[in-house]
């Protein structure tokens, strides 16, 4: 049974006048759908970030995410993404919410990656936050399984 994987339909339908494409993820024994937002990246844009994000841990960075709805970031208030801890060999997965706005620095399409916030646990309220930990062996197979070998 597969630990990893995220995959996004190439069928579309529309949802309150955007194009969406249905994605899906699956951490462990958690899996979740999610629409991703067409208005800005088509779906291969989507599948080659998430490539290049997953490999980014494997070649042995601490951060990554997988962005799974997308918007222009010079008109948006936020993006949906999973930001990804590497820890030794497993790897930390939270959903996040990133509002735009909040950064210090403007969001970088081409470098999304110095966006990622430092992990953090609980909340402000000290409510702890969903995190899902996943093995990095896991993020290899898929990688192999549905973009060849990367060496």
């Amino acid at each position: 049974m597969t630990a990893f994987w995220i995959t996004l339909s190439e069928d579309q339908f529309e949802s309150d006048g955007e194009k969406i494409a249905l994605g899906s993820i699956k951490l462990g024994n958690f899996q979740e759908d999610f629409h991703a937002s067409l208005s800005h990246w088509d779906q291969e844009r989507y599948r080659s970030q998430w490539k290049e994000a997953l490999e980014r841990l494997v070649k042995g960075e601490d951060k990554s995410a997988l962005v799974t709805s997308m918007y222009d970031p010079d008109k948006a208030n936020f993006i949906t993404w999973w930001p990804l801890y590497r820890d030794g060999d497993c790897v930390l997965v939270q959903n996040q919410l990133l509002f735009l706005a909040e950064l210090a620095k403007p969001f970088s399409e081409a470098q999304p990656y110095k966006s990622v916030p430092r992990r953090e646990t609980t909340t402000e309220d000290g409510e702890a936050i969903s995190e899902w930990t996943i093995d990095l062996s896991d993020i290899e197979e898929f990688l192999a399984a549905h973009y060849g070998s990367m060496r």
